[in-house]
């Protein structure tokens, strides 16, 4: 079973650019005229990041609020960062999550940096544990808990993975406990280690067949085959009935799906704000709205330059002339203010009209990816609730990690149909809170592909 829980959509607000003018020249921070406020800011654990290449090309690290950028990301895409504070910003009324990150090799830099533009690191230097024993010695319960605990939380390693097969006879009951692993489908639904699916309702069928792939490719071989109506172990429907509190839910030998909520066009279209083809294209926009703020600038400062010489030049004039010579002098210098007002007007005017050019190019980029981004929102969504499903079908339970196919918000969940809970440890919030959702992109964790390893070594599939 599956619970939904949808991101905040990106909004236009957030990516438009600074219109107004601050005397006497335009003023600006590394983030425009943007009103940012720091809604909370605290200590995070030390996580490894590296620079996303393609979503931070034109991306910098900033200090904190905003005020200022302190490196160019693209220059430092190789190198790993570790985190120590999070900070959730308010800018212009829309919010987004920064890190503070330090790198952790060369020379040493650090700011704040959208979490978009981060990918995690396969390890965390506050998790780290010793390198995997493959065919360890385990000659007591203690010393299976031990291995346990030398591998990260509730992702299994090589160690685990490598016992002789001895152990997994042994100490099965354990090791399910230890990892939130049961019998959950009836006999006969895994024949030699697959299932063949069938797929009762055609509108399920994109879902299916890319939730299929998705576990034999990470898994690395064939559990997962399409069946027909006559020759199937496993069926994946549509479920009419109403007030049901789940998307998802594995029953014994059939997967059900909210009818409700499936056909419902609006319920999964708004778990993806960005891409990364419109983040780059919001990204050049930027740019050039930056480039156009600093270009007119420059012809600002030099306007003002040119008039206060000529200005001062007049006035020493004026200053040593005495009589129809100080009027004459009187009327160049009102006719030279003039002049260099209405010109000054002409250079702001030409910058508001370019603006709101740029203005109405963000809105226009915008729209055109929100007919992919809700496509793509769909399918990963659906995608996701499935190969959750599956995934009970496999013996997995739930786990308190966001980034799992397999997450659950709570260890025990409140639907009567849910499954009662076969877990380590009960949770109410998620061990990850920053991290993005799996059904975000429909991608498995290497916990999740662990356990299901884990779960066939231990013979529920």
């Amino acid at each position: 079973m599956i619970r939904k829980k949808l991101l905040a959509s990106a909004t236009l607000a957030a990516l438009a650019f600074p219109m107004g003018f601050l005397s006497p020249l335009l003023q600006k921070t590394s983030y425009g005229t943007e009103t940012v406020k720091v809604v909370w800011r605290q200590k995070m654990s030390h996580h490894s990041y590296t620079i996303d290449p393609k979503k931070a090309k034109n991306a910098y690290a900033y200090s904190a609020k905003l005020g200022k950028k302190v490196f160019k990301l693209a220059n430092y895409r190789k190198r790993t960062f570790q985190t120590s504070f999070h900070q959730k910003l308010r800018i212009n009324q829309h919010s987004r999550i920064y890190y503070y990150v330090t790198s952790t090799s060369g020379k040493k830099v650090s700011g704040w940096v959208w979490r978009g533009y981060l990918n995690k690191s396969k390890t965390t230097t506050n998790s780290a544990k010793a390198d995997p024993i493959i065919g360890a010695s385990v000659r007591s319960e203690s010393d299976l808990k031990s291995y346990i605990d030398a591998a990260p939380d509730l992702d299994p390693n090589l160690t685990v993975l490598g016992f002789e097969s001895s152990v997994y006879t042994k100490y099965r009951a354990f090791l399910s406990a230890q990892y939130n692993l049961g019998q959950f489908s009836s006999a006969g639904v895994f024949k030699d280690h697959q299932a063949r699916v069938y797929v009762a309702d055609d509108q399920l069928q994109p879902y299916v067949s890319a939730a299929i792939d998705n576990w034999n490719t990470a898994l690395g071989k064939t559990v997962f085959t399409l069946g027909t109506k006559d020759d199937h172990t496993l069926t994946v429907q549509l479920d009419s009935a109403t007030g049901k509190q789940w998307d998802g839910l594995f029953n014994q030998n059939v997967i059900d799906i909210n009818a409700s909520t499936f056909t419902n066009p609006d319920y999964a279209t708004n778990n993806i704000a960005s891409s990364s083809t419109l983040d780059n294209k919001l990204n050049d926009i930027s740019q050039q709205a930056s480039d156009l703020l600093d270009s007119t600038n420059v012809l600002l400062t030099k306007l003002r330059f040119n008039y206060q010489l000529q200005y001062l030049a007049l006035q020493s004039n004026y200053n040593q002339a005495s009589g129809s010579d100080k009027t004459a002098i009187s009327k160049q210098m009102s006719s030279l203010t003039t002049n260099y007002e209405n010109q000054e007007k002409i250079i702001r005017a030409n910058y508001q009209s370019q603006i709101a050019d740029l203005q109405q190019l963000v809105k226009n980029t915008y729209n055109q990816e929100q007919v992919s981004l809700s496509h793509t929102s769909m399918k990963n969504y659906w995608t996701t609730v499935i190969m959750h499903e599956m995934g009970h079908s496999m013996g997995l339970y739930h786990t308190p990690y966001k980034s799992d196919v397999m997450y659950a918000s709570a260890s025990n969940e409140q639907s009567p149909d849910a499954t009662p809970s076969p877990v380590r440890y009960s949770w109410t919030q998620p061990k990850d809170p920053d991290d993005a959702r799996a059904y975000t992109t429909a991608t498995l964790s290497s916990r999740d592909v662990d356990r299901a390893k884990l779960a066939e070594i231990l013979g529920y599939w």
